[in-house]
């Protein structure tokens, strides 16, 4: 079977990978489902490159960091690419705030010698909005995400991007866990993939994973 490449975002892969502590289980968990996992330009360079871990998944060749070549390759793309993220970036803003949610992010408003591939702010879900772009510009058909905003985001990039032919699914962490439960060929043993659960701090979603379980695996 060949790798699906998978588009990863800051908080997942944290999460997976227990702060860069078990790097190993986010190798095992990607390569039991096939998944070759890529990372945006900006989230690699803005948000990852803190990470040892990350530079050294990187340089092993397990995580491909992507470049802005692959998915803006002229002028025109480029224009496009920054249309979107600001209507998107937008749309999300005014969402958030008519929800009144806890989370709300102020107006996109870029300081002069910044541009959208360079600005960084915390909390303003600019990764999110890149990631979506991406995935939609070169069609790529999975996002794992620990961040809801992405959801909202896809909603608004299929109505104004993308044609019928394009299916996008973002899986989180405990999404990928229970793929794992459900796998008869599975490279986990049950014990193993309890533990995995424990790691990523879901422990009220063990007992979903043991019957999960045990039903493929006929216990």
């Amino acid at each position: 079977m060949s790798k699906k490449e998978a588009i990863v975002d800051t908080c997942f892969f944290n999460k997976l990978s227990n702060d860069g502590k078990n790097s190993e289980v986010l190798k095992k968990v990607l390569t039991d489902l096939d998944y070759k996992p890529v990372v945006h330009p900006y989230i690699a360079e803005k948000e990852l490159d803190m990470f040892p871990h990350f530079n050294k998944l990187v340089e092993e060749g397990f995580i491909r960091k992507a470049e802005y070549s692959e998915f803006i390759e002229d002028e025109y793309d480029k224009e496009l690419y920054e249309q979107y993220f600001c209507e998107l970036y937008e749309e999300m803003r005014e969402y958030l705030e008519i929800k009144e949610v806890k989370k709300q992010i102020e107006k996109l408003n870029i300081p002069n010698g910044q541009t959208i591939y360079t600005y960084r702010r915390a909390g303003m879900s600019l990764g999110d909005v890149h990631i979506i772009l991406m995935a939609f510009f070169m069609k790529l058909p999975i996002i794992l995400s620990e961040d809801g905003d992405i959801e909202f985001l896809r909603s608004v990039a299929e109505r104004k991007i993308s044609g019928d032919s394009y299916k996008l699914d973002i899986y989180n962490v405990m999404d990928l866990i229970l793929m794992i439960a459900e796998k008869e060929d599975t490279i986990f043993s049950k014990k193993e993939l309890e533990k995995v659960v424990l790691e990523v701090k879901e422990r009220s979603r063990l007992s979903e994973v043991k019957q999960t379980w045990n039903k493929t695996h006929n216990i």
